[in-house]
């Protein structure tokens, strides 16, 4: 087998992973919105992120649901979540809702992205921070955000309590409060779910934030600029949590579509080998069409009659010479090897399936980008003899 050869079977067989893997990123994708995966995803990082990470106990993430349950109430983040009004958007829209209804307790969809900044602001405004500063005795010099978060906690139930050490906390950071109605309302008002590691998290911010800056109203720009900070890292973990999961998602969709197209790699090699007209029909429609398959969406339509014209060795109508369904002849006494050859090419056929599942799940960008390699490998040729007027080239 020549060099150009190994070049054309290597081109028809990425040429047919790319074809499979863009079917299975259009079903995955197809996967992901019916069942919100991006959105719900997005929730339950924000979740872990409030109650101070997976390793919690469950009444620090219960109260982490609820209070992110607010969030999500709030118009700033509730207004991220477009949804379409009228026509056919609307319709799709209601019957991925009733599909994600009967999987999920989740009532309403949510947005698949919330920005840093939106989410700072947000988090803030639910624990009335802004609010609180507002009422601080001396915000320029004693009182600091470390401390107003450190007694965030006791403010319910030391305002009560005169004789407590949690109402002189409170009292040495807003003055006389046991006159003021509006600073006890204000109290009353504050969100009950708070989980005490948000607290925690937030005191060493305000920490940072202190370090940095003097004087409490600008302390308190620094510090939602550092929550913004701490929520972009945050999302940036989750991300890679996402497409984690994403990616054994994607190997099971692999597997599946190779199982129900029968796409079998060592018998897509073997009859590529084997093959000539096949070969030379793909490799020259994988040659002749360098376009985008990925963002072009005639591109992809394209494809099918491509691989229809090529006579692609996919489908189940092979299934007779994978496994060489031919009687066994009994009469020879080869019936002993014929079972077992038989059982070996059930087990390669099987592993041939896992293997086109695995490539599949590589992603049709990957399989793009070595398409265009193995083209321009196979076109270059070699480099052409130079010659100059005394010296002709050899005929």
């Amino acid at each position: 087998m020549n060099l150009p050869v190994v070049f054309d079977i290597a081109l028809g067989l990425v040429f047919i992973y790319l074809t499979l893997s863009l079917i299975a990123s259009e079903i995955q994708e197809l996967i992901s919105t019916v069942l919100q995966w991006r959105a719900k995803h997005l929730k339950q990082s924000i979740e872990l992120l409030m109650a101070g990470g997976s390793q919690t106990g469950s009444q620090e993430i219960e109260k982490a649901v609820e209070l992110v349950k607010e969030l999500y109430g709030d118009p700033i983040i509730n207004t991220l979540n477009q949804q379409a009004k009228d026509g056919i958007e609307k319709g799709f829209r209601d019957v991925t809702k009733t599909i994600n209804s009967k999987v999920s307790k989740e009532k309403q969809s949510a947005p698949s992205y919330i920005p840093s900044e939106t989410f700072a602001i947000t988090l803030l405004e639910t624990l009335k921070i802004p609010q609180l500063i507002e009422y601080v005795k001396n915000p320029t010099t004693q009182t600091n955000l470390h401390m107003i978060l450190a007694s965030y906690k006791e403010l319910k139930t030391g305002i009560n309590d005169k004789n407590s050490e949690s109402y002189q906390k409170i009292q040495s950071i807003y003055g006389e409060i046991d006159q003021n109605q509006n600073f006890q309302n204000l109290v009353k008002s504050l969100p009950d779910h708070v989980p005490d590691k948000l607290i925690n998290s937030l005191s060493v911010i305000a920490d940072r934030s202190r370090i940095k800056i003097d004087g409490l109203k600008e302390e308190m720009n620094q510090f939602k600029k550092e929550v913004e900070t701490w929520f972009d890292r945050s999302m940036d973990r989750a991300s890679g949590v996402y497409k984690r999961n994403a990616k054994g998602v994607a190997i099971l969709i692999g597997i599946s579509i190779a199982i129900l197209t029968n796409t079998d790699t060592f018998h897509l090699l073997k009859r590529l080998s084997q093959d000539s007209a096949i070969r030379s029909a793909i490799t020259q429609s994988a040659s002749s069409q360098q376009i985008n398959y990925i963002n072009d969406p005639n591109a992809r339509m394209q494809i099918q009659k491509l691989l229809g014209d090529a006579s692609v060795p996919i489908g189940w109508q092979n299934i007779s010479q994978q496994l060489d369904l031919e009687p066994l002849r009994t009469s020879q006494g080869n019936t002993a090897n014929a079972v077992l050859r038989k059982i070996w090419k059930v087990i390669a056929m099987l592993c041939g399936w896992l293997l086109s599942g695995l490539a599949i799940a590589m992603g049709a960008p990957f399989w793009f980008d070595v398409l265009n390699k193995v083209i321009n490998v196979r076109n270059a040729g070699p480099k052409p003899e130079s010659y100059t007027k005394d010296q002709p080239p050899s005929q």
